[in-house]
């Protein structure tokens, strides 16, 4: 009986040692998912100039998950999933002349990061009227692989 106590104690004590190691390995790292909300902001500029084709809107793609959720709460728009996020983005591809973005400020927590960005786009269809200088703030959450999985939009 003793044995058989000691044991199960010893089990105990090393799950106790190894699930929380294991679950922080699964984790990505602030360095990772520092670089890959850069890369999200960069490729998102990207997508609306008029060098842009599918192709960046699908480099864009592959850095979030397959269930990726946009929130733009201020619209209450969601938009669930890569394919609907594909087609929203197509329609915007290209619209933009030029956009000049200065360096982003990153705030980075376990699995997420906040960017605070402003942008001076030059919209292409001068009917349409952007403002000058748009700050924005972007919330990109992330999975355990580093992609993104939900994206909490706050433009201007």
């Amino acid at each position: 009986m003793n044995i058989h106590r000691t044991f199960r104690r010893t089990l105990i004590l090393v799950l106790a040692v190894i699930v929380p190691l294991h679950a922080q390995a699964q984790t990505a790292s602030d360095s990772h998912i520092r670089n890959v909300a850069l890369r999200v902001l960069e490729l998102d500029v990207r997508r609306q100039l008029p060098s842009a084709a599918p192709a960046t809107i699908d480099s864009l793609l592959a850095l979030y998950t397959d269930s990726v959720v946009y929130e733009h709460p201020s619209v209450g728009a969601v938009v669930r999933g890569k394919a609907a996020l594909r087609a929203g983005m197509l329609k915007y591809l290209g619209s933009v002349r030029v956009a000049q973005i200065e360096t982003p400020r990153l705030v980075i927590g376990p699995g997420v990061v906040v960017v605070e960005a402003t942008a001076r786009p030059d919209p292409r269809d001068p009917s349409r009227v952007i403002p000058p200088s748009r700050r924005a703030v972007r919330v990109l959450e992330f999975d355990a692989r580093g992609l993104v999985r939900r994206i909490l939009d706050y433009p201007w």
